[in-house]
């Protein structure tokens, strides 16, 4: 099982035993804590799983099934490796961000701070979840590149220092910017 804040993800085989004793669990939780797996809110995921199965599952749990992939948390949740399509909304929203702020007339130092703090970071969270295609990688770095060196996630400025060496860390001579690859 999974728990944040006040959602539980439960992973378990698609068999009455199991789901009766999750159900169990969950009757036994909402006696303790008065706290209830509200019908209208619980959903029921399934993975090659029979028809009759399933029916006897949402008949016993009340609960409704959903389909994948679904957003939790702002990622998707899917049940197969991610694709670049997938991923596209993180890659928007880096995009999205640098760009906001290129009327703001930042120096290297602003937009180097503004990296490290806020669009690296929007990437390391997928990365923590979830393996990244390649391309995705790769495009979250070109917007990070081109936000530093123009001010833009769009922009073609020429970079003055290789990217290579601009995610060394400070001791090394770098900019410490953590490069996406290694976090992946």
């Amino acid at each position: 099982h999974l728990c944040y804040a006040y959602d539980l993800l439960i992973f378990a085989a698609a068999d009455l035993k199991s789901i009766e004793f999750i159900k169990n669990s969950l009757d036994r939780f909402q006696e303790v804590s008065g706290l209830a797996a509200g019908p209208d809110k619980s959903s029921v995921f399934f993975c090659n799983t029979k028809r009759r199965t399933r029916e006897l599952i949402l008949q016993l749990t009340q609960f409704k099934q959903a389909t994948l992939p679904v957003k939790y948390l702002g990622l998707p949740l899917i049940s197969s490796r991610l694709t670049k399509q997938n991923c596209a909304r993180l890659l928007e929203k880096i995009l999205a961000r640098a760009n906001s702020w290129v009327s703001k007339s930042l120096s290297y130092a602003g937009r180097l701070q503004l990296i490290q703090s806020t669009l690296a970071s929007m990437q390391v969270f997928w990365a923590n979840i979830f393996l990244l295609p390649v391309a995705i990688i790769k495009g979250c770095e070109r917007a990070l590149r081109r936000f530093l060196w123009g001010g833009s996630g769009n922009s073609h400025k020429h970079s003055l220092v290789k990217w290579s060496k601009v995610c060394l860390p400070r001791q090394e001579g770098g900019l410490g910017i953590k490069s996406l690859k290694s976090w992946n």
